[in-house]
């Protein structure tokens, strides 16, 4: 399983919308994630894509969930994302491996593959979403 920056990226930018209601402009969910302009329009348009978020152009316009929170699934960011590819391959090996029953990782990896797939399924943006950071003291 191999997650990039961009679904951390995506995972952020659907959270702080979750957190807001309404459209938010590209340009102010930037500034408040700190994700790149550039890189964030990128994502928006693979997202849109992949119907996880709605688009609206001129004024009052901008970026929204296309659908609550509650209802998509940290998996299906990281499907829109990285593609399925990226809940099927080991870990352990450095090119993509669907896993093969002859290897001595398989029955090590192919549960917990399993289980992870599974809390990704289970858990909503959100979820995420609402969860602040412990405050440092």
């Amino acid at each position: 399983m191999r997650l990039t920056l961009s679904t951390k990226y995506a995972v952020i930018a659907l959270g702080e919308l979750a957190r807001r209601q309404g459209f938010v402009s590209i340009t102010s969910l930037s500034e408040t994630t700190g994700i790149p302009p550039a890189y964030l329009g990128k994502l928006v348009s693979l997202l849109v894509r992949h119907g996880l978020l709605v688009s609206a152009r001129g004024r009052g316009g901008g970026v929204s969930l296309a659908k609550p929170a509650e209802e998509i699934a940290l998996r299906d960011i990281i499907l829109a994302v990285e593609g399925p590819r990226a809940l099927q391959d080991c870990p352990f090996e450095p090119e993509p491996c669907p896993g093969d029953p002859e290897c001595p990782l398989f029955p090590v990896w192919d549960p917990l593959r399993d289980r992870i797939i599974a809390f990704l399924e289970e858990t909503s943006l959100a979820e995420v979403a609402h969860r602040t950071p412990k405050e440092e003291g």
